[in-house]
């Protein structure tokens, strides 16, 4: 299935927005966007606690699991992180 940039665009602005609404907190960026069957899948990056220096801030990744309307089926935290921490992917 070919999925256009305009679908694409809204279904991850529909993303950013219900995480930022659920959590209560500030999205940052979409890591990873997939199509399963009919649903969207993304990992979203979410600002959980800032700090000074920013690259203190406590960040997560959420993955929020959309209908084709842009509905919330499932949200979850997959993982946290310090922002400015390299290391080794789960």
């Amino acid at each position: 299935m070919t999925l256009s940039r305009d679908r694409v665009r809204a279904v991850s602005r529909a993303a950013l927005a219900e995480v930022a609404q659920l959590t209560g907190k500030d999205t940052e960026q979409i890591v990873a966007l997939r199509r399963e069957g009919a649903d969207w899948v993304l990992d979203v990056d979410v600002v959980e606690l800032r700090r000074i220096p920013g690259t203190t801030d406590f960040m997560a990744t959420y993955r929020v699991r959309l209908d084709d309307a842009g509905e919330v089926l499932d949200l979850h935290r997959v993982r946290r992180y310090v922002r400015g921490w390299v290391g080794d992917e789960d």
